[in-house]
């Protein structure tokens, strides 16, 4: 453990893609506290103060029951960033559900109305979360949730990987973010209609154990309805209000958090349940933009009348997730951009089997990563290098890495030509991968590198050549 100025640490209590937490005893205020250890060797000024900016804003909600606290923030005597917070004990709402499968219907209302109510709040005070789902709610010793890990993930440098992280899956995630648009107010509803979903049901309303890459789950996210909740004690209501945060279109969702915690709260009273307090201010008024003093990097769109978010107008890479599994690896891409499409000579009027187009094989050639090599290995941390051919600089990439704990493909920077690869383990032998993606459907294609490989290992499949 890395010494931090003023905190005294206790024991380790959790672990995650990002980073290390710990029981700690403030010694100024006499306080235990939860330390959060970024799991970042070392970051810019420029990062660290937007991460500090960001969680200053969440300070306005100190003092909400259903919000994390955040006490301080600073860097470790090495440089890593740190987050001093409210201590939860009870774990989180993925531990729960681990424990006891899918939880009691007056459980999961009471919890939607004080979740719905402490995103209203947050919304109000001009921040959006961005990453609403079981395990970043904490669970008190009292048994209240609470809304955690603002800005965690945003410290991460995008040159940096975990690779202790299970790689973005979009279990909770709005269709409209997998297209590639910012977050919204919107978008922060579904993932959390999304996560009762997965509270009531036992699992993520899109997800199915059998699928062996991402692609057939993003599909479902974008072109199907959740399925109804298949328990006897949902009523319809309840079941149609659930759907209803998780539609497609941004517009059809209620207008705002609070509207969704008034509406769960009304399911309480029409069940002869106790009605649960809604706990804040004033909402904000469809059509009003949040605040701009918020964060340039999280509140990236005002909101319209219907609730739609400005589309940004540049490529994004709106997912890219796969699975290394059977004879091969399998990868499924999602791409989405606004005024970049691939080159046009890239895909030919063919189809395939699938109903995908059918890529040149050229054109995969001529956006290959090549020349993907290690440069240094210190264990549990290695730097790669890549030579990226101009016609790709334009494209999304994603790093590839074999063996992994579940789905380990990451997104990198566009044009990016290097990263570091966190959290490995020390003398244990990895293969590397580095791909554009050109296309996703039931299949996919992307432009591989060849395997860069370390301490012995040798590749299950070899990339296309470069």
């Amino acid at each position: 453990m890395e010494e931090t100025p003023g905190y005294r640490v206790l024991d380790q209590v959790g672990q995650g893609g990002f980073a290390v937490v710990y029981r700690a005893y403030q010694e100024r205020l006499d306080r235990q506290v939860a330390l959060k250890l970024l799991s970042v060797e070392r970051v810019d000024q420029r990062t660290l103060r937007r991460f500090q900016r960001e969680l200053q804003l969440t300070g306005r909600l100190t003092g909400h029951p259903n919000v994390v606290t955040v006490f301080d923030t600073g860097t470790t005597r090495s440089g890593r960033p740190y987050i001093a917070m409210e201590l939860f004990e009870g774990g989180s709402l993925r531990d729960r559900l681990s424990r006891e499968g899918p939880l009691p219907v007056p459980d999961v209302l009471r919890a939607g109305v004080k979740l719905a109510a402490a995103l209203a709040a947050v919304h109000e005070a001009g921040v959006l979360h961005g990453d609403i789902k079981p395990q970043n709610i904490l669970i008190s010793k009292y048994g209240e949730p609470a809304i955690a890990d603002f800005g965690v993930a945003r410290v991460v440098d995008m040159a940096e990987v975990s690779a202790a992280a299970h790689a973005f899956t979009p279990l909770h995630a709005a269709p409209e973010v997998l297209r590639g648009q910012p977050h919204s107010v919107p978008s922060d509803i579904y993932s959390l209609g999304s996560t009762l979903y997965h509270l009531l049901t036992g699992r993520p309303a899109f997800h199915n154990p059998s699928d062996q890459s991402i692609a057939p789950l993003m599909l479902r996210v974008l072109s199907q309805a959740p399925p109804p909740i298949a328990r006897r004690d949902v009523p319809p209501a309840l079941n149609e209000a659930i759907i209803r945060t998780m539609a497609k279109d941004p517009r059809e969702r209620y207008l705002s958090a609070r509207a969704m915690a008034e509406r769960l709260q009304r399911l309480q009273v029409e069940m002869g349940l106790p009605a649960t307090d809604i706990i804040g201010g004033t909402a904000t008024e469809p059509g009003q933009a949040l605040p701009e003093s918020a964060p340039a990097r999280t509140l990236t769109a005002t909101t319209t009348p219907g609730g739609e978010s400005r589309l940004r107008t540049h490529l994004v890479a709106g997912m890219a997730v796969a699975a290394l599994a059977g004879a091969g690896i399998g990868v499924a891409v999602f791409v989405a951009g606004q005024d970049r499409t691939p080159t046009p000579t890239a895909t030919t009027a063919a189809a395939t089997a699938s109903g995908g187009p059918e890529i040149d094989p050229s054109a995969v050639r001529a956006l290959t990563p090549k020349r993907l090599r290690v440069v240094n290995d210190r264990g549990d941390t290695v730097t790669l290098r890549w030579s990226l051919p101009s016609a790709a600089r334009d494209y999304p990439l994603v790093l590839q890495r074999e063996p992994g704990d579940g789905q380990q493909t990451t997104v990198l920077e566009r044009g990016s030509t290097s990263t570091r690869v966190l959290g490995l383990r020390s003398g244990a032998g990895y293969c590397f991968v580095i791909g554009v993606p050109l296309s996703i459907d039931t299949a996919s294609t992307t432009a591989w590198s060849r395997p860069a490989c370390i301490r012995g290992a040798k590749a299950r499949n070899t990339a296309p050549p470069s």
